[in-house]
């Protein structure tokens, strides 16, 4: 069996069980959940009369309901070409697999649910279980060229949705994000893919590393003073980052190649 297979099997699996797959936010409004049956208290709204246990009962009883609001969210990925990097998997497949819990959860949860590959196609919203596997698939084996272009990121989600959507962006935003224009009128989370040999260069040695831009290759020498300068440039990168994304209020977590995805999802949004 394949990864990817056994992405959407084990996301499907996990929120599809009593204990998982729960809304990704607290937000409430109408909903049609069934809680339970009470006794009918003056102000009840009769239409929600039971008849059939009344009938059975020597009182009227009344359904009452889990409300919830349904949720727009517009679940972006960000493809660069770093995300083809990896020494557990690669980031790419852990985007996919994020997509694979979000998206099945979305249609549990009957919220309106979009797929977006920002350099891609624009998916419609999901409304069914079968639409994710090629949705999942695309995102598995997609290809990216160039590094994400965050002016025409912004335009495009406010041209593309209405104030109020709830917009997941999901990459490993090796490049600091201009976020200013969408985070105003929308709640922005960022799920952030790393893998922590990128974070922390360990070995010295000869590297051969291949410009993904150019696909032309080049062999590099690490030693110690080389380790420690990347070390710090890519903390003091984090470091920015962090800064960034608390002061524009945007919610966000690392997920690593090595983390089990749907946990770190349950940390972020419960």
């Amino acid at each position: 069996m394949n990864e990817l297979r056994q992405i959407l099997l084990k996301a499907k699996k996990q929120v599809f069980s009593n204990l998982s797959g729960e809304n990704l936010t607290r937000l409430k409004g109408d909903g049609m959940d069934l809680r339970d049956i009470k006794s009918y208290e003056w102000g009840d709204d009769v239409r929600r009369i039971n008849w059939k246990a009344t009938a059975k009962s020597d009182e009227i009883l009344v359904n009452t309901y889990d409300e919830y609001k349904q949720l727009n969210i517009s679940l972006i990925y960000l493809p660069t070409p770093t995300m083809s990097f990896g020494s557990q998997r690669f980031k790419s497949d852990v985007a996919s697999e994020i997509f694979a819990y979000l998206l099945f959860s979305g249609v549990k949860n009957h919220d309106l649910t979009k797929s977006v590959i920002f350099d891609s196609k624009i998916y419609k919203p999901i409304k069914k279980v079968e639409e994710i596997d090629s949705i999942v698939s695309n995102i598995f084996y997609h290809e990216a060229k160039s590094n994400v272009d965050y002016k025409a990121l912004s335009h495009f989600i406010n041209k593309s949705y209405k104030r109020g959507h709830i917009i997941i962006l999901v990459g490993d935003f090796l490049s600091l994000p201009d976020l200013s224009l969408i985070n105003k009128k929308h709640q922005v989370y960022a799920l952030v893919i790393r893998d922590r040999l990128e974070e922390q260069l360990e070995f010295s040695g000869d590297l051969a590393l291949r410009d993904f831009n150019s696909n032309k290759s080049q062999e590099f020498f690490i030693n110690k003073t080389i380790k420690q300068k990347y070390n710090s440039l890519i903390n003091s990168h984090d470091n920015k980052l962090k800064e960034y994304f608390l002061q524009n209020k945007i919610t966000f977590k690392k997920i690593y190649t090595n983390d089990e995805v749907y946990i770190k999802l349950k940390e972020l949004f419960k």
